[in-house]
């Protein structure tokens, strides 16, 4: 548990669905890691499909994702290989955007 905390030190705060909003989730995540969690909740008295912004920028990243081969099913031996991966992917496409 140690090792996830001291590789992500400047994570304090996580968004997640209602699907974890449990009090005893919410507490041993607090407790172990010392990160918040923040439930994203939709608007009261929405109907349909609304965007809301800041979940709707993790589901753009996994959407670039998708678009290489590479990384949309699971080819590596070692998760080291997939997480490079994911940075030469992230790196290509923050690269089309600057251009």
């Amino acid at each position: 548990m140690n090792q996830i905390r001291d590789r992500f030190p400047r994570l304090s705060t996580i968004l997640v669905d209602r699907g974890y909003k449990g009090k005893a989730f919410v507490l041993a995540i607090l407790h172990t890691f010392y990160w918040c969690l923040q439930v994203v909740v939709p608007p009261v008295g929405q109907k349909g499909f609304v965007v809301q912004q800041k979940r709707w920028v993790v589901e753009l990243t996994f959407a670039w994702f998708s678009r290489f081969r590479r990384l949309t099913r699971e080819y590596e031996l070692l998760p080291e290989t997939s997480e490079a991966f994911f940075y030469v992917g992230m790196i290509q496409i923050l690269l089309k955007r600057l251009a």
